[in-house]
């Protein structure tokens, strides 16, 4: 298995690679997505955690192996928008290529979130989990830090501490 990742700076890039270990990762914002998936996965990506959406997601999804799966959890592409992005049609990928995709929203597992955070817990003191908070202080300060992460300046999590 190889991991490959995108993010919005280099900072997030050196994290992905040095802290998470992924295989690959690039800076969507100056790397070219078709030349950087080329260079990463010449022969196509067989699975795609998509919470990002347009272009970005395209481009991905444009490169899938036959048979690939798709899962969708997110379009903060799209969040912040008045419109939608614009985007290659991907529905000729999806065809040709025989995808499956599934969108994935946290609370069809209502019924099973205590033991999902137990075990998020269990992997997180393991070591098997690793996260990166971005905290900022005060609830007054909300309203900055949703903007600040809608312009990608957190590194991981954001959280507001009251």
């Amino acid at each position: 298995c190889k991991v490959i990742g995108f993010a919005g700076s280099d900072d997030k890039v050196k994290w992905l690679v040095e802290k998470l270990g992924f295989d690959a990762a690039y800076n969507y914002k100056t790397k070219d997505i078709a030349e950087a998936l080329e260079e990463a996965a010449p022969e196509g990506v067989d699975c795609y955690f998509d919470n990002v959406g347009g272009r970005l997601s395209s481009a991905v999804i444009q490169k899938m192996r036959s048979f690939g799966r798709v899962s969708v959890c997110g379009s903060i592409s799209s969040y912040n928008s008045r419109s939608l992005p614009e985007a290659p049609i991907i529905q000729p990928a999806v065809l040709v290529n025989q995808l499956t995709m599934q969108g994935f929203v946290v609370g069809r597992w209502i019924d099973q979130w205590q033991d999902g955070l137990k075990q998020l817990v269990q992997w997180t003191k393991e070591g098997k989990l690793k996260y990166q908070e971005t905290v900022t202080e005060g609830f007054e300060n909300t309203p900055k830090a949703f903007m600040s992460m809608l312009k990608g300046e957190n590194l991981g999590k954001a959280v507001v501490k009251v």
